[in-house]
């Protein structure tokens, strides 16, 4: 709610022009919101449970595939080997990196890897949408009005969860924090993106978003002093091989890049 927030206030006082959606358009920022932002949120905080850390985070990061086959079927968008391979072994340094292989971490059942995989789908859902809508409308507009029916969605999730009870966060420190880290590194990851989605198929953003987890990785080491096994370190090269690749690959096909924005 804190990310919609900023969000709205600042076009309201910047660009209140950039507020105007048409009606038609509102329903669909508000289906993807409450899907990609709300219910998304929701399922990742379960498969986190249900999972472990490890296989969900390696499950999220699925979501490049839902992204690639639904550029495929909604907007025919030609998928090419090297993005596959690229893809895969960008899957495969993610299992390296989060540890998914020791199975003293490892967690799996049915419900487990079906709501894991829902993150990974529900997320692609919000970059099929938002690599669209960034074309008629400004980034800015997009992660307001998403984030916005997110938050709403998300509220009611909480209150059909825990409908005798209401959240409480105690203290100036932890709202100081909390404000920190929605108007900081969560609100620039999702707005960076966003506006990349203008430059660059949503096929590729995805992939290249995926970069987040040896960065997370980098930071856990210099910062908080954790330590890295091998096999972690080679996933980390393999996630940067990988995107590397797939950048090299897009760039030999720039012209059909330039296809698919004209037909936008």
């Amino acid at each position: 709610m804190l990310i919609a927030i900023a969000c709205l206030l600042g076009l309201l006082l910047l660009r209140p022009r950039e507020l105007r959606v048409a009606r038609s358009d509102l329903g669909g920022f508000a289906a993807i919101g409450a899907l990609s932002v709300g219910v998304y949120h929701a399922l990742w905080v379960f498969s986190i449970g249900l999972n472990g850390a490890a296989v969900a985070t390696v499950l999220i990061y699925t979501y490049p595939i839902f992204v690639m086959l639904g550029a495929w079927l909604l907007f025919h968008e030609t998928i090419s080997r090297k993005q596959v391979a690229a893809l895969v072994v960008a899957l495969i340094g993610c299992v390296l990196l989060v540890r998914a292989y020791d199975l003293s971490v490892l967690r799996l059942s049915w419900i487990g890897i079906l709501i894991g995989l829902g993150t990974g789908f529900t997320h692609a859902g919000y970059v099929l949408f938002s690599q669209r809508s960034v074309q008629s409308y400004s980034p800015w507009t997009s992660l307001a009005y998403t984030m916005l029916f997110g938050s709403l969605m998300l509220l009611i999730i909480n209150l059909m969860a825990e409908p005798t009870q209401v959240a409480a966060i105690g203290g100036l420190d932890s709202w100081g924090w909390l404000v920190l880290l929605a108007l900081g590194p969560t609100l620039a990851g999702y707005a960076m993106f966003t506006i990349a989605l203008r430059a660059i198929p949503g096929q590729i953003a995805g992939l290249i978003a995926i970069i987040e987890a040896p960065a997370a990785a980098l930071f856990a080491l210099l910062i908080l002093g954790e330590r890295l096994e091998w096999p972690q370190v080679v996933g980390m090269l393999l996630i940067l091989g990988a995107v590397t690749f797939s950048q090299m690959a897009n760039s030999t096909a720039q012209p059909t890049a330039e296809s698919i924005q004209q037909a936008a």
